[in-house]
């Protein structure tokens, strides 16, 4: 009698160990490629809703830059933001992770996954790929393909500070068990700058002409305004990644010099006239294979009419 309730005993046991090993198992791996399944494989009790968005370290194993100090631990607020199969039995998922103490950049992180039958597991993870500018912010995120089977994601990504709006254009190319950018600097895309309140009615005078300035010399100097935009197309190439090409317009607005005079009592004044400077005109990038990243291989802006 005593045998046969050990052995029940051991049988009960050995099955709960085997559901438990199951259990593990499953938790190890996904069915499917789902953004929300493999981010919950990845960070543990990741959800999409805000509270449980949040993953600290050390589950998540990242590091800011030296040169940024954070208050508090470092905590961060993770969305998916890409899945990309590689092949048949690779895929990476691309995710941006948003701190929740203002004033840090944003996170990029990657994490690769194979497929074992009919699971996937993560098989590496890389929790820092790149840091944005702080207090910056994702404007746009998309795939782009550099040539047949290879990709990169393309990174708008913003930046407002005081008077100064900024958007920057980086690729970082994604490959079997890497990711690494394409640029040595950021393309620019945007730069908005106005340096006083009249720059609104310098850039957008209406039919009106712009009167000549006479300010005496304790009088603040007259604004300067500058707009930039540009927009970008990668051709796909057959083996290596193919032209990206860059047409941009900019306007500067501003004021210059045109004499100074002083009166019968010294006083000192001097006038300007309303000056707009146009540039317009394309920049191709050209792949570097030594280098493996995209170089500027003309940089010749036309002067508008």
């Amino acid at each position: 009698m005593q045998l046969q309730q050990r052995f029940l005993r051991l049988t009960i046991f050995s099955l709960a160990l085997l559901c438990l090993l199951a259990a593990c198992t499953r938790n190890e791996s996904v069915q499917t490629l789902e953004q929300r399944d493999l981010m919950r494989l990845v960070f543990k009790g990741w959800d999409v809703s805000a509270d449980k968005a949040i993953v600290k370290t050390p589950q998540l194993k990242a590091e800011l830059p030296v040169s940024v100090k954070p208050v508090a631990a470092l905590a961060l607020r993770m969305h998916a933001l890409h899945v990309q199969k590689i092949d048949a039995d690779t895929a990476v998922l691309l995710v941006k992770g948003e701190p929740l103490e203002s004033g840090l950049p944003n996170l990029i992180a990657a994490y690769w996954f194979k497929r074992r039958g009919e699971a996937w597991s993560l098989v590496k993870r890389q929790d820092v790929v790149e840091w944005l500018a702080a207090n910056g912010r994702i404007s746009k995120a998309s795939m782009v393909e550099l040539f047949p089977g290879d990709f990169a994601l393309a990174l708008e990504h913003s930046h407002v500070e005081k008077n100064e709006v900024n958007v920057w254009l980086r690729l970082l190319r994604v490959q079997a068990d890497s990711i690494h950018p394409l640029f040595d600097k950021d393309l620019e895309l945007v730069r908005h700058y106005e340096s006083g309140p009249e720059c609104e009615s310098m850039m957008h005078p209406g039919k009106g002409k712009h009167p000549r300035l006479r300010l005496h010399e304790n009088e603040q100097e007259p604004p300067n305004c500058y707009d930039y935009l540009a927009s970008w197309e990668l051709a796909p190439g057959t083996t290596a990644p193919g032209q990206l090409l860059v047409e941009f317009a900019g306007k500067t607005y501003g004021y210059r010099v045109v004499s100074h005079m002083t009166d019968g009592n010294g006083e000192r004044t001097t006038s300007y006239e309303f000056v707009v400077t146009a540039q317009k005109g394309k920049k191709k990038l050209l792949f570097d294979a030594d280098k493996q990243k995209y170089v500027l291989v003309n940089d010749k802006p036309v002067k508008a009419k």
